[in-house]
């Protein structure tokens, strides 16, 4: 593993560089899976009965169907995680990987059943199987809400504050790369594609703004629980690092409240929807640097734990003591 060393307020944390890219990748992972769920059933539902669009190998068939490849990425990715946390697990206790599902016991199994659902459901989704869309739909509440059953009153937050993000600004990613894009590229007039991008974003914004607020009500949340007392964020290697993170985040929302009051309301024509795929692009651009530095801060320890994350911190959703991120689940902060 490669590591640098975070020079805070006279102190060192040491944080490794592998341990921040597999916390990347499984936000990522978990962007591509929801973002899709949420595109397929908040943007695209309903949108095929709209009077003049065309069912039967229509724009709107082929954004499905990306939306599709994309949840499938971000289930490989899941897998990706799981297995390399699997197997850090295993050789950080000097055990096999079996051993070290067996460990995680029925929670671990669990996930890994969930994981290996959406990999078959969006390989479906992808060859149009509608059926398939709702049985992922399903695994992703259970995945969401997998904590309840740990009995601990904050336990589900974690879960719930990735999954707010991921239908945020995960569908956003789905709509920009898989709806505006096939839309853009469609054989339609100029002025439907106006119309459909106006619609898709018009779908997409009550999604947004109700997960925009529980992310929200979950971060303050978590936040608190992991920094105990507000002095923390001046004099903590941890506070610097959620800092940096809380003005990225203020330039995110900043981005999407334009996105919603300004150019919204212009949408109709390719002009305005070309428009605003340059600002959704903008947005999704810092909200790939919010995911860098939460990837640092879930890689520190919180203020008052002792060794590394995970090793007696109050990161609920976090690793066992010795290794990386649990069966591909990031930590969210």
């Amino acid at each position: 593993m490669i590591h640098y060393a975070l020079l805070l307020q006279g102190g060192e944390e040491h944080v490794t560089l592998g341990r921040m890219a597999l916390e990347y990748v499984g936000f990522l992972s978990f962007f591509s899976v929801y973002g899709a769920l949420g595109f397929h059933f908040q943007v695209l539902k309903g949108l095929r009965a709209e009077k003049g669009i065309d069912t039967g190998g229509s724009v709107v068939d082929r954004a499905d169907r990306r939306a599709g490849v994309i949840g499938l990425v971000g289930a490989l990715l899941m897998v990706f995680t799981l297995v390399i946390g699997l197997t850090s697990r295993a050789a950080s206790r000097h055990t096999t990987v079996m051993a070290a599902v067996n460990k995680g016991g029925a929670m671990q199994l669990f996930q890994i059943g969930c994981i290996a659902l959406f990999v078959i459901c969006f390989a479906l989704a992808a060859q149009r199987m509608r059926a398939a869309w709702v049985i992922a739909a399903v695994t992703g509440l259970a995945y969401a809400l997998r904590n309840v059953a740990t009995g601990r009153w904050f336990a589900p937050i974690n879960p719930i504050h990735e999954t707010a993000a991921s239908l945020w600004l995960g569908t956003l990613m789905v709509l920009l790369f898989a709806g505006i894009t096939a839309v853009l590229r469609g054989s339609q007039s100029s002025e439907e594609r106006g119309r459909l991008v106006a619609e898709m974003v018009g779908r997409f914004s009550p999604l947004a703004l109700f997960a925009a607020g529980l992310l929200g009500v979950t971060g303050i949340t978590t936040a608190w629980r992991h920094l105990k007392h507000w002095n923390a964020l001046w004099t903590s290697s941890y506070g610097y690092a959620l800092d940096a993170k809380l003005c990225v985040v203020v330039i995110v929302v900043a981005l999407g409240a334009w996105n919603w009051r300004r150019m919204k309301p212009r949408l109709g024509d390719e002009e305005a929807a070309l428009a605003i795929r340059r600002s959704a692009t903008a947005e999704l651009s810092f909200a790939a640097v919010v995911l860098a530095l939460t990837s640092l801060l879930v890689s520190l320890p919180a203020p008052g734990s002792s060794g590394p994350p995970g090793a007696g911190g109050p990161q609920a959703a976090g690793p066992p003591a010795a290794g990386p991120p649990a069966a591909g689940v990031p930590k969210q902060p």
